[in-house]
């Protein structure tokens, strides 16, 4: 259910092996993620808790710190956060969500040099063969660009956000940061071709009405996305699963 994106019926069905086995932890694992998923944090983190200090032998309890740490900073709670993701990146070393997300809470706490550090080892993993993920090479980068421009280094920002949406073009978030980055560069043709781009995407995905969208802009038209991109957003597990390989923040 939950590698086709149907996690209002995992949870259910997560929620009826619970009441017939209330020591299941690996139901509570499966429940914990299924209600991350439809961010439903608040009580999804006591059930990700309790599988991340599970004794129980089950395939996805390796995992559960990395949904832990994204329900954490979701909640706002970074330092839960953080020391969720770095259990996980001792599990798992190689999983480049994990890393993904502990750049974003370097870059909330204000550690450029971390968030730097973790962000591109997070898009080296993506970028890995045998199948690097577009995706997740697009929310590398488009974050690192936070930090250059935290830097104050707006031109390279600029760059990174091209590189991004070369890798993909439908993320939104990342056009509408690409054209506040031209704005600052003075480049106003170019910016207005970026947000009627991110707007395009916007509409696209129903979060705007059809008549609100701009003319086509004179620059590269991204792929209209048959899904809702869901920027940051943790990868879906299947059973068993690492957490980056999605079918999705």
């Amino acid at each position: 259910m939950m590698s086709r994106g149907r996690f209002d019926a995992a949870e259910v069905t997560a929620r009826t092996v619970l009441a017939q086995g209330a020591e299941i932890d690996r139901a509570a694992a499966i429940l914990g993620i299924s209600l991350m998923k439809q961010k439903k944090y608040e009580e999804a983190r006591k059930y990700l808790e309790r599988a991340r200090g599970s004794q129980q032998p089950f395939p996805e309890r390796s995992h559960a710190s990395h949904f832990l740490g994204w329900c954490c900073y979701h909640l706002g709670d970074l330092e839960v956060s953080r020391a969720a993701f770095e259990q996980h990146a001792k599990d798992v070393p190689d999983e480049p969500d994990t890393q993904f997300g502990l750049g974003l809470v370097a870059l909330g706490e204000d550690r450029l040099e971390d968030a730097d550090r973790f962000l591109n080892k997070s898009l080296e993993g993506f970028s890995a063969p045998p199948k690097p993920d577009a995706v997740g090479q697009a929310r590398a980068l488009t974050r690192l660009s936070d930090v250059a421009m935290r830097r104050g280094e707006v031109e390279k920002a600029e760059e990174l956000l091209e590189r991004a949406v070369k890798a993909s073009a439908v993320q939104h978030e990342t056009w509408s940061k690409l054209a506040r980055v031209r704005d600052r560069l003075g480049k106003e043709k170019e910016a207005d071709a970026a947000r009627a781009n991110a707007e395009r995407i916007l509409q696209a995905l129903g979060r705007r009405p059809a008549e609100a969208a701009p003319a086509p802009a004179q620059q590269s038209t991204p792929a209209q996305p048959n899904t809702p991109v869901q920027p940051n957003t943790p990868a879906q597990p299947t059973t068993p699963a690492a957490p980056s390989k999605d079918p999705t923040p």
